[in-house]
């Protein structure tokens, strides 16, 4: 048995690089198994141990861990070389290297199923031993960097987010991974082997039609493919989900196909983010309607459908609610809201599926009617609306009323843009609020020319008002026991380049609208103080007279107004005592606490207030007390007809009384007649003022009376 290997000569030692390995001989002959030990370590190899049965072999590789088994099949014991080998490869990563004297199929066969990594047939030489050794440690290495790459890629295969499904040429699935698994809800150990068309059923989102399975094509055309948009999977329980993949071939170091692989995301997330943002975007999030840009949007694109093709007429509709901001106003923003909510609910009831609600904010809401009959039909849907409206609101302890104002254009081939036909059903909207609430208009040309000659008078005015080019007038005030002038009221005028001389009426609406008046009134405060002071400086000490100049009730919300008005004082030298600011009644119900503070304020400064056109508006005798107020002016719509209606008399009658009660003095407005005047004093009123006496002065008039008072002093 010794005969059976012979020994290297020196040379042949350093032929061959030596890894410096640990072996673990097992061998059932001591005498060779000796022999075997002494030709590693003269190689220069590490013996780990010599043993002669197999489960010593699989103990002392437990113990040792060697680089390498020599194994020989027959050996000591119950159990042989190829049953001790598959022991040690299934616990561990050793190569095996069979060492027999039978090489019989048999014997060959049975060894092959442990995988050995080489066979070597005895009697056989040293150099043999030596080359199989570092052959099986080289291979061994190889394949421990294959296994390696092999569970690294494996690894990322499986933590990666995106689902890879792999298949062979057939179109078989051969791998899926853990995120594949999830999505298409097939199992890894199902889905192997099964057509790829089966575990990923793949349809379009809109169509809902059939999609061959990108990878189908990738082996198909060996070339890389992309899903179309919109694309969804089916998964193994029925449901749809919707995805974004790309699909490449598998290509060996040939370049010849060897499968395909998919990489596909779940998108639902991403869909639902996007869903949301343009809700977002396009929707009140109040109400849940349409807003103004998705409504602008639809409305272009059924202006622009119409242009294109000879579609059915379409109307579009501005609602504004009529008594929303009292609602605000008193009983709070919450229960504004809910109003809000529940009119958006009516009037999605009133349209139809194909119409289009939006709110476009605040109490302002549009309506876009596609396909009208004609005209009537939309008026009939305002008429609804308003009645729909008009049914109690049940909102927790508050039951409301509500109506609306609305405003009616009917799309036409001369409206090329969405903003052209709301703007015309905004103002047709002014134009039915002008009439009452509850009611609609139907827009036409003569609108738009009304608004923009109030556009341009609006541009006007705000430059004559910058250029100080308002007039004054001034109508005298008269004491009712001798008719004696006691002082003005400056009336505004402007002398427009174009349209002549304007009357308040006319401009000053729009200025309430703009809050020009604020700039308006100051200016005319400051143009009244100065020319009363010029005229002061010429009168005698015993003829001096006040002034009275309107304040809006837009003063009151701000800060600066009572600085305002005293810098005015001083520049001008006026004295503040002959000053007499009138305040409408309305004007001081809108918040009557702010406006006790402010006109108190005033009255510091040393100046009177008066309440203008009292008994016209709303005021409540409980605040009236509290505003520091010297005088009611009677409105003329009392006086009117005074001497005739007996209604009439008594209200006057009664607003003088409470003026005195309250020791207040009255001014009676708009007497005109001799019959009017006697009623007048006969309530005991003091002052009055009105056509009867005079109308409304130019400074030159006015300067002629001055004269006359002080020609008639030096008589004296």
């Amino acid at each position: 048995m010794l005969n059976s290997m012979s020994v290297l000569q020196p040379q042949q030692q350093h032929s061959i690089s030596i890894t410096p390995a640990k072996i673990l001989v097992v061998e059932d002959e001591e005498l060779l198994a000796l022999v075997i030990k002494n030709q590693l370590l003269k190689l220069g190899y590490q013996v780990a141990g010599i043993v002669e049965t197999g489960s010593g072999a699989i103990q002392l590789t437990q113990e040792f861990q060697p680089d390498v088994v020599l194994m020989d099949i027959h050996l000591h014991g119950d159990m042989d070389g190829i049953e001790a080998a598959g022991c040690i490869t299934d616990q561990f990563d050793i190569p095996i290297i069979f060492l027999t004297a039978f090489g019989d199929s048999e014997t060959l066969g049975k060894a092959k199923l442990v995988s050995p990594f080489s066979y070597i047939l005895k009697p056989f030489e040293p150099i043999e031993l030596l080359t199989s050794i570092e052959i099986a440690l080289h291979k061994h290495r190889a394949e421990q960097k294959v296994k390696e790459q092999k569970t690294w890629l494996y690894t990322i295969l499986e933590s990666i987010g995106d689902a890879v499904v792999a298949t062979d040429n057939q179109g078989l699935v051969r791998y899926m991974n853990r995120v594949a698994e999830t999505i298409t809800e097939w199992k890894k150990e199902d889905a192997i082997g099964q057509d790829i068309n089966d575990v990923m059923s793949l349809i379009t989102g809109t169509a809902r039609n059939s999609l061959e399975n990108p990878l189908k094509k990738v082996l198909k055309d060996h070339k890389d493919v992309l899903l179309p948009e919109n694309t969804y999977l089916i998964t193994k329980n029925r449901q749809e989900i919707p995805i974004e993949d790309s699909a490449v071939p598998i290509l060996d170091d040939q370049n010849q196909p060897r499968g395909a692989v998919i990489v596909f995301r779940d998108i639902s997330e991403r869909l639902a983010a996007n869903q949301q943002l343009f809700h977002h975007a396009y929707y009140d999030s109040l109400t849940d309607l349409p807003n103004r840009e998705l409504f602008t949007d639809r409305l272009q694109h059924l202006i622009d459908l119409n242009k294109r093709y000879n579609n059915p007429p379409f109307a579009v509709l501005f609602v504004d609610l009529d008594r929303f901001k009292i609602v605000n106003d008193s009983l709070g923003h919450p229960i504004g809201d809910q109003l809000l909510i529940a009119t958006a609910h009516r009037l999605q009831n009133c349209i139809r599926p194909t119409d289009t609600v939006a709110r476009f904010g605040g109490d302002e809401f549009a309506i876009l009617l596609e396909q009208i009959a004609d005209i009537n039909s939309v008026c009939h849907l305002a008429k609804r609306i308003n009645l729909e409206l008009a049914i109690p609101f049940d909102l927790g302890n508050y039951e409301l009323f509500n109506s609306a104002s609305i405003g009616i254009v009917q799309g036409h081939s001369r409206y090329h843009l969405a903003d052209e036909l709301i703007r015309d059903a905004d103002i047709a909207m002014y134009h039915a609020k002008a009439n009452g609430k509850g009611c609609y208009a139907v827009f036409d040309a003569s609108m738009h020319t009304q608004v923009k000659g109030q556009l341009t008078l609006e541009q006007d005015l705000r430059r004559s008002i910058t250029d100080q080019r308002l007039t004054l007038r001034f109508q005298p005030i008269v004491s009712l026991v001798d008719q004696s002038i006691v002082g003005f009221e400056a009336l505004t005028r402007w002398q427009h380049p174009q349209r002549g001389l304007l009357l308040p009426e006319s401009f000053i609406p729009i200025a309430e609208e703009t809050d020009l008046i604020v700039q308006l009134d100051l200016l005319a405060i400051r143009q009244a103080c100065q020319q009363m002071h010029a005229w002061q400086e010429q009168l005698p000490p015993d003829r001096q007279w006040g002034i009275s100049v309107n304040l809006s009730g837009h003063h009151f919300s701000r800060p600066n107004l009572v600085d305002q008005v005293a810098n005015i004082l001083d520049d001008t030298g006026f004295d503040a005592t002959r000053l007499k600011l009138e305040i409408t009644e309305s004007a001081l119900i809108k918040n009557p606490e702010l406006a006790a503070q402010r006109l108190s304020e005033l009255r510091a400064l040393g100046l009177h207030i008066h309440v203008d056109d009292f008994g016209t508006g709303y005021s409540s005798l409980t605040y009236l007390h509290k505003y520091k107020v010297d005088t009611l002016k009677v409105d003329r719509s009392f006086i009117q007809c005074l001497d005739k209606n007996i209604d009439r008399l008594e209200i006057a009658r009664t607003i003088v009384v409470l003026a005195h009660t309250l020791k207040m003095e009255a001014i009676a407005e708009g007497i005109e007649t001799a019959e009017q005047l006697a009623a007048v004093k006969s309530l005991g009123c003091e002052y009055g003022q009105g056509y009867f006496f005079y109308h409304p002065l130019t400074v030159e008039q006015v300067d002629t009376m001055v004269r006359e008072q002080v020609a008639e002093n030096k008589c004296l």
